[in-house]
């Protein structure tokens, strides 16, 4: 499969709980992925084959949890095209 770009947000349900505490944990994940990635103010984008990139937001997910909320809501956004799609094409 071609290479694909995706931005994803996670928000814990955790009403007493704040993201600053998880975010630099998910940011880890990602680091740690080998991914390319591109850190945005509103989400984080990252290219990679599809089933690589499901795997490192479901890795992401369970730092939200493992960080004490209960469940994660996630937002995806998945650009696909037949040829690939770099973060290079569309950030600079």
């Amino acid at each position: 499969m071609a290479t694909v770009t995706a931005g994803f947000q996670i928000l814990p349900d955790g009403k007493d709980m704040h993201t600053d505490g998880m975010i630099p944990e998910v940011l880890n994940v990602v680091k740690e992925s080998g991914l390319e990635f591109y850190i945005g103010p509103m989400e984080t984008v990252v290219e990679g084959d599809l089933n690589e990139v499901f795997e490192l937001i479901k890795k992401a997910q369970h730092v939200g949890i493992e960080a004490g909320a209960g469940e994660c809501m996630t937002n995806i956004k998945i650009h696909y095209k037949p040829s690939g799609i770099a973060i290079e094409e569309k950030v600079y």
